[in-house]
């Protein structure tokens, strides 16, 4: 089976070809989520602590469907916002169905503390669309996640490379289990970028 591999801008095609046939981004981003925490499920029996790192894009609106979903299912999740709360319309809807036993963390300085009791690390920062440089506090939580005895995992892309294998940048997030949502990215099949996709 030969998995397809779109663009950055084709992929947005497909979305809203699929908005306006009736699957709404909402359900999509629905999809992606619980698709991914499904998987968690079926790769570790017994729940896992998890942290998942958002930004403020649709990318952290998938990591937020998954944590709700684990959460359901008596994981203990930590959300740590790395970019405040200043979310995407999606994202603050999914940030709204959260349950009460989700830990939401603001303060990346506790980061050192919360590592050690975690299991699991959800990078749910930028997806595809990152252009740049990393603001140096991500990097710096890369980097510390990057050290920590924790199984790490990106939702589509690792956050810091570029969907379409343009920009890598210094510090991405290195990933050992990569979900690529709906098809492979231009950077999924580079060489760099698979030994941070895991």
């Amino acid at each position: 089976m030969n998995t397809p591999v779109l663009t950055v801008a084709q992929m947005k095609a497909w979305e809203d070809e699929q908005n306006k046939a009736g699957l709404s981004y909402a359900r999509m981003m629905e999809h992606a989520g619980s698709r991914a925490a499904e998987d968690f499920m079926r790769r570790f029996p017994s729940p896992q602590h998890t942290l998942v790192l958002c930004g403020k894009g649709n990318n952290s609106g998938d990591g937020l469907v998954l944590a709700r979903i684990l959460v359901q299912h008596n994981w203990p999740v930590t959300i740590m916002w790395l970019q405040g709360q200043q979310l995407s319309i999606l994202a603050a809807t999914n940030q709204a169905c959260l349950p009460a036993t989700v830990v939401a963390c603001m303060d990346v300085s506790h980061l050192d503390s919360l590592l050690p009791t975690m299991q699991l690390v959800v990078d749910a920062v930028y997806g595809t669309g990152f252009h740049g440089e990393l603001p140096q506090v991500v990097g710096q939580c890369f980097a510390a996640v990057a050290q920590a005895d924790v199984f790490r995992v990106a939702l589509d892309m690792p956050s810091g490379v570029a969907g379409d294998g343009d920009m890598v940048a210094s510090g991405s997030f290195q990933a050992q289990l990569t979900y690529a949502f709906q098809a492979l990215k231009p950077a999924h099949c580079l060489a760099q970028v698979r030994q941070l996709c895991g």
